[in-house]
């Protein structure tokens, strides 16, 4: 009678499937596989794992599932088995089935959800920003019209004194703002939705 594990490596090598692809496809390791087709039981993880390892790569070579399983169990001494890797072993090992690693592409997945809905959350109560170029600080001007330019984020506006400007796609503004003579104090703010405004006061004097 053929052992169980030369029937899976016959079928496997009559469809010309690696042992590589075979454990890429089912995401069972190549050393798991390689204890199957050489019936090395002794190799495999615990009985429940072994059985659902035999049923997957039955399954995947298109063979009989409950046959297989049949024959495995002939071979298959579990509480043999158990007497001697709990000898072998004190401690449970770790096997990535193909449940678990799905587990854990859910959980991953819900984590990114999560983040990108706190850095959302985020962005909506932090101050947008503002970089003021143009004019300098303290700026004394015999020429009463300045030039106030500079840039925020996209999606938000742009006061100056009040007086909302234009601001483009990008996020840049200009403005021109007739000055009086003496001390001009000038307030840029820029705000955007629920989120707290950002807000830049440049003092110039004009002198005549």
């Amino acid at each position: 009678m053929n052992k169980v594990g030369g029937i899976f490596s016959s079928a496997r090598k009559s469809k010309r499937i690696s042992v590589k692809k075979a454990s890429e496809d089912l995401l069972i390791s190549r050393e798991n596989l390689e204890a199957i087709e050489a019936s090395d039981w002794q190799r495999l993880p615990e009985p429940p794992f072994a059985r659902g390892f035999i049923g997957s790569y039955a399954k995947y070579l298109g063979l009989d599932v409950e046959h297989t399983l049949a024959l495995f169990r002939r071979e298959y001494d579990e509480a043999k088995y158990r007497q001697k890797t709990s000898r072998a072993s004190g401690g449970k090992r770790f096997y990535l089935t193909p449940a678990r690693f799905a587990s854990f592409l859910t959980i991953v997945a819900i984590l990114i959800f999560i983040g990108y809905l706190v850095l959302q959350y985020l962005s909506v109560l932090s101050a947008p920003k503002l970089e003021v170029a143009s004019p300098a600080d303290d700026l004394t001007t015999s020429i009463p019209v300045v030039a106030i330019s500079g840039k925020t984020e996209k999606g938000a506006t742009v006061a100056v004194n009040g007086e909302f400007v234009a601001v483009n796609k990008d996020g840049e503004f200009s403005h021109q703002l007739m000055l009086m003579e003496g001390r001009n104090e000038i307030e840029i703010v820029a705000s955007k939705n629920l989120s707290p405004k950002s807000k830049a006061v440049k003092v110039i004097r004009l002198i005549r």
